[in-house]
Formats: structure tokens, sequence, C-alpha cells
């Protein structure tokens, strides 16, 4: 899949996702591999938190979008939210 698509396919996820998701993907966006992985285990299990799994493996499949995504996300994140 190339870079475009899927970072119009992240983009539309992000803009569907309430603040209290961002701040979440935020965090782990931060965290180690180990803790992604683990996350996205955990929120593939739960119906609730399949859109954030997903949005994490695509982010996993292109780290330097997964960084532009974080900084997004920090741009997106109002800093007492953090």
């Amino acid at each position: 899949m190339g870079i475009d698509r899927v970072e119009r396919r992240v983009q539309r996820r992000l803009a569907r996702l309430p603040i209290g998701a961002r701040r979440d993907l935020l965090h782990a966006l931060g965290s180690s591999p180990e803790v992604r992985a683990d996350l996205i285990r955990r929120a593939h299990e739960r119906l609730a938190g399949r859109e954030l799994a997903e949005i994490l493996m695509d982010l996993e499949a292109e780290p330097l979008l997964r960084l532009d995504v974080l900084e997004a996300l920090k741009d997106s994140v109002p800093l007492g939210e953090r």
C-alpha cells in the first residue's frame, strides 16, 4: 500500500477520534515498540478499541508517518490534556 493511501486513511481516522482517544494515541506513539504492540493487541480485543488498533497498525507500517502523526497530535491535544 502506498504512503499516500495510508496517510489519507490515517488522517480520516484521526479526524473521527475524540480528544481522549487522540490523547491515548499520542501517549502510545511516544511509547516503546513493545508497549505499542501490547496496546494494539488490547485495543483490538475490544470492539470500541478496534479503530485505535487499526490506526496503530497503519502507523507501525510507516515509521515516518508515525512520527508525523505524533507531531500533529501534539498540536491537536491541548497541553493540559496530555
